[in-house]
């Protein structure tokens, strides 16, 4: 009986200790897969303009992108990943949320009229795209002194607002578009403020700044948060848990990103 009893305890405890093991190897591997999506970065995309043709006299080629070269990288883009408003975006990097799906986000910068071409067609597919503008330009002003550009107006804006809600959002890419580097300490703080002041009251508008060209100097973040606007770069960097947003371009007629 001592021998039964006693072989009885010995295939309890190798059950016990299986059991264990086995256990504590699921949540290994479940804490290992929760890190993992964690960690998964979201990836911020920004383009610029989009047509059928390109016009040489209205348009700068390394910002421009064939219209269905954009569509496709667009649709493979959505196969991988959830696009979602830029707003969510930051709420998941800034707080470090868990990620149980691949996100992404979509930007445009410098509001080109070629975007009433597309942004129609990105709200038909349901992804949310948020414009930086700036405001110097909507009331027909030529960026950089090129007459034959052609850039969105105040009314092309709110047409677009109001036709696309809620898919489209608007933020500050400066009153004036300039690189942020070369700017004083007064001239970079009125070409935040004075375009904050137009575009308070549009419908659609979020916290955000874009520095043009990707430019910055470290005090003119500072500012920035003390102003609660989240600085937007363009690097190429990939987002974790950070307290900025950091876009890749995609600007070409290459598909694969």
């Amino acid at each position: 009986m001592k021998h039964l009893r006693a072989s009885r305890k010995w295939k309890t405890d190798c059950i016990g200790k299986l059991t264990m093991m086995t256990w504590k190897q699921f949540w290994k591997k479940v804490r290992r897969r929760l890190m993992k999506l964690r960690l998964q970065p979201i990836r911020v995309f920004c383009f610029h303009q989009v047509s059928n043709e390109f016009e040489p006299d209205t348009m700068w080629e390394c910002d421009w992108t064939q219209t269905e070269v954009f569509k496709q990288k667009i649709l493979a883009l959505k196969n991988e990943y959830t696009f979602v408003p830029l707003t969510d975006a930051y709420h998941h990097i800034a707080n470090d949320k868990i990620r149980f799906k691949k996100y992404a986000a979509l930007t445009a910068d410098d509001g080109w009229a070629s975007l009433k071409n597309i942004i129609p067609w990105l709200a038909e597919q349901q992804i949310p795209v948020t414009l930086f503008l700036n405001p110097c330009y909507l009331d027909g002003k030529h960026y950089q002194s090129r007459e034959t550009e052609k850039l969105l107006t105040l009314e092309d804006v709110k047409a677009l607002v109001g036709q696309c809600k809620p898919f489209v959002t608007l933020a500050s890419h400066g009153w004036e578009h300039g690189d942020c580097t070369k700017m004083s300490e007064g001239e970079f703080e009125e070409n935040v403020l004075c375009a904050e002041k137009l575009l308070a009251d549009m419908d659609g508008k979020i916290p955000f700044y874009a520095f043009a060209y990707g430019y910055f100097a470290p005090e003119q973040v500072v500012f920035l948060e003390k102003r609660s606007l989240i600085p937007v770069l363009i690097d190429g960097e990939m987002n974790y848990n950070e307290r900025s947003i950091h876009r890749e371009c995609i600007d070409n007629n290459m598909v694969n990103l």
